[in-house]
């Protein structure tokens, strides 16, 4: 049954994640599935479905509700239930898989019925996140990985976090370092489209007080940031709220934990791309989606923690009180400054910035800088520095490079196949994550498993399945126009792992795009960088000699690479330790030096990127 309400001022209505509210006049549970805005004197108009449907979800001990029309990702989504949605429910990525009554399926493409019992197949919950502060710059290990021997993510100081989300107080991984303990906290915060840390540290030392981390939550409204900008055009309150809850509930938690006894937090400093830092602050994402891509708010210079993290965007409280009316955040925290590094333009963040402010602080600390930062994500952002000049992009990598659009793509979870070899015949040997046995193919197996492929002559120079290929290559579920290859059998409790001719184009567009900006970045500097940082995660898990195979990374760039961890993360750490709350961000500087360059418009662009897709004979 559709009931429509009007109403002057609709935002009282939806809460947290603009799903649930109450009717006003039944008083009854109902579900915002709709939300039509009209301009001017005509009030709101809200279309709500009653929640008269109950699925249940005995692994997460949940009871979940849901209305007419919904499918069973909307009541996933409602529930707040972590599950893979790379399309953000399209039904074309394949990966929100669940289980009901026993059958597999879609869960965009099943419809909710009453009664449903429900299993998550696909969560990239558990992923082993980089909690590092780089940037310590590893080099290459003598076998040419950057990975730590165990698979964990190959930090400077070796440390991931848990896949719980916490980590060990240990006084380990500061950026600061430079001073003695102080006793006194403040808080660092990367938010990634993919995953989020959140780290108090010692304002004197930069040395670790407490750690969470997570997979961003928003993610199931899809992997990338074009799928959130689709969803936070004009009304970003939806995405806001389940990023301000997340990002919240760590930093109580922290506080109440290791932060226990602790005076609380001076300041808390925050970086990540553009669109991230506008989902965070409630503000809408229509400039960062349309032509000329020019983002349309600035960021105040400082902020306070209830104004970001606490208030909604209709001014409510994200946070419930106690019972007596008071606050359940630790004292004074509502009251604390928070700082968030500027952004360059639309598509290269903050989380640049604080990365260049972190490898400039510790890495290259010399009168004329000259490196290349690479974050391998789904937006592909890369600056070059050379002396005074600073040269920006970014480029629609997209989520291949994590997985996504790879027929068995996943996040680097337990039992993703992470390295593979071709042992002849058809056949291939691997390594997943934690030596489970295997579920899928992460980004850093994607980029070993096509360097086999090439060395194989699996594959060739144009990325087509040769006629070797097609003697073992079975018909993919397209039809039988498209082939695969099985990499993994269905066997000792692991899935069947195949990768199709449609994965090898997914992976050209990603590495050629990221590829053409490192080259096109090479060439307006008139010469290769005398370094080239990789950040983040992803980074610490590839091996070179794969990259270089595969033609993501210049050959001519073999002995400069540095593995940095998380600089936007460090960059964070770096401005807890500068001064006390009211410091300004180290980023002043790098803004007014910056020149973005977009891919797009550039005259040597496509010619580029049409050579870059290709690979090596």
């Amino acid at each position: 049954m559709k009931i429509i309400v009007n109403i002057g001022q609709p935002s009282l209505l939806l809460p947290d994640r603009g799903f649930h509210g109450k009717n006003l006049i039944s008083g009854c549970n109902v579900f915002s599935r709709d939300v039509y805005r009209f301009c001017g004197k005509i009030p709101t108009v809200l279309c709500y479905y009653i929640l008269d449907m109950k699925i249940y979800f005995p692994d997460n001990g949940i009871e979940a509700s849901a209305g007419e029309g919904d499918t069973l990702l909307d009541a996933i989504r409602a529930a707040g239930l972590p599950i893979e949605a790379v399309c953000s429910g399209r039904g074309t990525c394949g990966k929100c898989r669940v289980r009901v009554n026993g059958t597999e399926g879609l869960a965009c493409r099943t419809a909710a019925a009453d009664g449903m019992s429900v299993e998550i197949l696909s969560s990239s919950e558990g992923q082993e996140i980089l909690t590092d502060s780089g940037a310590a710059g590893k080099a290459g290990a003598p076998d040419g990985k950057a990975g730590a021997p165990d698979g964990k993510a190959g930090a400077p100081d070796g440390k991931a976090v848990a896949p719980d989300g916490s980590g060990a107080a240990d006084g380990s991984g500061g950026a600061g370092g430079a001073g003695s303990r102080s006793g006194r906290m403040a808080i660092a915060i990367d938010i990634g489209t993919t995953t989020v840390v959140v780290k108090a540290v010692d304002t004197g030392s930069g040395e670790e007080v407490g750690v969470r981390a997570f997979t961003n939550p928003q993610r199931v409204y899809g992997a990338d940031v074009l799928s959130r900008i689709n969803n936070a055009m004009d009304d970003a309150s939806m995405l806001s709220g389940i990023i301000k809850e997340a990002v919240g509930n760590a930093i109580c938690d922290i506080l109440r934990a290791e932060g226990a006894g602790c005076p609380g937090p001076g300041k808390i400093v925050v970086a990540g791309n553009t669109t991230m830092m506008y989902l965070l602050l409630n503000l809408r994402c229509r400039s960062l989606g349309l032509a000329p891509f020019e983002p349309e708010f600035a960021f105040s210079p400082a902020y306070d923690y209830a104004g970001v993290f606490q208030t909604k965007g209709d001014g409510s409280s994200v946070f419930k009180t106690k019972g007596d009316g008071s606050s359940v955040l630790p004292d004074g925290l509502a009251s604390c400054p928070v700082l968030i590094y500027p952004y360059i333009s639309a598509y290269v963040g903050g989380d640049i910035v604080s990365g260049l402010v972190n490898i400039e602080r510790h890495l290259e600390t010399g009168a004329s800088p000259s490196y290349i930062l690479v974050d391998m994500g789904t937006n592909g952002e890369i600056a070059y520095r050379n002396g005074e000049r600073l040269i920006t992009t970014s480029t629609a990598a997209g989520p291949a490079l994590e997985g996504g659009n790879i027929a068995c793509g996943m996040s680097g979870l337990p039992g993703a196949i992470s390295e593979a070899s071709y042992m002849g015949d058809g056949r291939f040997s691997y390594k997943t994550i934690g030596d489970k046995p295997a579920a899928g193919i992460c980004g850093s197996g994607v980029i070993s498993l096509m360097a086999a492929l090439l060395d194989a002559g699996l594959v060739s120079a144009s990325g087509a399945f040769t006629d070797e290929a097609d003697r073992f290559a079975e018909d993919a579920d397209e039809g039988p126009a498209r082939k695969q290859l099985v990499i993994a059998e269905a066997d000792g409790g692991g899935a069947r792992v195949v990768f199709t001719q449609k994965d090898v184009r997914e992976f050209q567009l990603a590495k050629g795009a990221i590829r053409a900006g490192i080259d096109i970045l090479a060439e307006e500097m008139g010469e290769l960088p005398a370094a080239l940082y990789l950040a983040g995660g992803f980074g610490q898990n590839i091996s070179l000699e794969s990259a270089f195979r595969v033609g993501l990374i210049p050959r001519g760039l073999g002995g400069r690479i540095r593995f940095a961890g998380n600089t936007s993360l460090g960059g964070c750490v770096d401005a807890c330790v500068d001064g006390g709350a009211d410091a300004p961000l180290p980023s002043l500087a790098i803004i007014a030096a910056a020149r973005e360059i977009n891919l797009g418009s550039h005259k040597s662009f496509n010619d580029k990127f049409m050579d870059t897709m290709m690979f090596e004979e």
